[in-house]
């Protein structure tokens, strides 16, 4: 998996899905100023965190996906209009929302993954691998399927964190590509915890009928996505 710079002109092909890595230490980009183009419910939503660092990293985060699915509407980013699902999961409203285009947003500590596709659910989800998450082994053994958790336990002590996140990540990206959020059990399915992503087993539905990809946008980052379809390409841009 490469990430390249993105084209001048995107082309969002049938059974292909794009993942953007953006850095979140930014005021602009592809020229926009990323605060000038959020909504006034954004602006208020960014002016309800208690610190700084992470209201301005909401603010580039939602400015920078603006700017990323304008780039593929062929409108100016402050144009776009979103509603939300029941588990508060964004989709486009209006006449855009007739493209097809589908889309997921996902960020931390300073890196954010915008993942787009046309006519497919999809999710995604990036973690710091230094952030910490109480005991990670106490956390996999209540929320992880039980083999998930058994391969976890089999594994020697050094490689444990980085593949707790390779799991954690995987199961993010799959329950936002399913809009439930976290009130889909993380126990209903179960992902495998090597570099080669795979969604192994759902306890409704069939996993064959899914993509599944990991993504690695390198400085300390594990990420992945989940996409509702069979055997989809997934493309990486950096900017």
């Amino acid at each position: 998996m490469n990430w390249e710079t993105p084209p001048p002109e995107l082309d969002l092909l049938p059974n292909v899905a794009h993942v953007w890595a953006v850095n979140l230490d930014r005021q602009t980009l592809l020229g926009y100023s990323l605060s000038k183009m959020l909504s006034k419910e954004e602006h208020e939503r960014a002016n309800r965190f208690r610190f700084d660092k992470d209201r301005t990293a909401f603010v580039s985060a939602r400015g920078s996906l603006r700017v990323i699915l304008a780039q593929y509407l062929k409108c100016a980013p402050a144009e776009l209009v979103f509603l939300y699902g029941e588990q508060g999961k964004p989709h486009l409203a209006s006449q855009w929302a007739e493209s097809g285009l589908r889309f997921n947003l996902s960020h931390s500590s300073g890196m954010a993954l915008v993942a787009v596709c046309s006519d497919y659910n999809i999710g995604v989800d990036v973690e710091h691998i230094d952030r910490r998450m109480g005991s990670m082994m106490q956390v996999a053994k209540r929320f992880f399927a039980s083999k998930e958790y058994e391969t976890l336990d089999a594994l020697p002590t050094e490689l444990q964190h980085r593949a707790f996140f390779h799991c954690w990540t995987r199961k993010e990206a799959f329950i936002k590509a399913v809009g439930k959020g976290l009130s889909y059990p993380l126990s209903d399915f179960e992902v495998n915890l090597d570099i080669e992503a795979r969604l192994l087993h759902l306890v409704e539905g069939c996993a064959s009928a899914w993509t599944l990809q990991h993504l690695d946008p390198g400085g300390g980052y594990v990420g992945a996505v989940a996409i509702e379809g069979q055997d989809v390409e997934v493309k990486c841009w950096q900017v």
